[in-house]
């Protein structure tokens, strides 16, 4: 877990900016996938919940960096998102094409609820009308979800293969 930081850092930071600078104007709907939160959520589903949890805090402090809301609030948000899911997800037997969708819009409504509920409580918003979008911006990250986990599950056999034992 040591050398996941170092590659956190720079991915998570570049899916921000992505997130933010080049993604809204490609926008569905005018929703755009929460790239940060769906990477952390597949780099926990193959690698566990210790690396899950500290791309999650990462990716969501790279978005906090391009945001009005408080600074830790998203990363807050991913954390518990992660947790919840990863935790969640112990109970049920592995799959690479269900659960990871299944996961991804439970952890995309939980990130949702935590959000909407501090910025409510700090004053940032001020009427819950924002809430008409939560299920197509759930139903567009269980839906992304599926490359990127395959995209993250290709690149995690390929530098981290198994061993082979006789």
């Amino acid at each position: 877990m040591k050398s996941s930081i170092y590659i956190a850092i720079p991915v998570m930071l570049a899916l921000s900016v992505l997130q933010t600078a080049v993604l809204p104007y490609f926008s569905f709907l005018h929703l755009s996938p929460q790239l940060p939160l769906l990477v952390a959520l597949a780099w926990g589903l193959l690698r566990g919940l210790d690396e899950g949890m500290l791309w999650a805090f990462v990716g969501g402090l790279c978005m906090d960096l391009f945001s009005i809301s408080p600074i830790g609030l998203t990363a807050l948000g991913y954390m518990a998102a992660v947790t919840a899911v990863l935790w969640l997800q112990q109970a049920f037997p592995p799959s690479h094409i269900i659960m990871p969708i299944l996961l991804a819009a439970l952890a995309t409504a939980i990130y949702l609820i935590i959000n909407l509920l501090f910025l409510r409580l700090f004053g940032f918003l001020s009427n819950l009308q924002v809430i008409t979008t939560l299920w197509p911006l759930i139903l567009l990250n269980a839906i992304t979800m599926l490359p990127i986990y395959w995209l993250l599950y290709g690149l995690n056999r390929l530098f981290r293969p198994r061993r082979l034992e006789f």
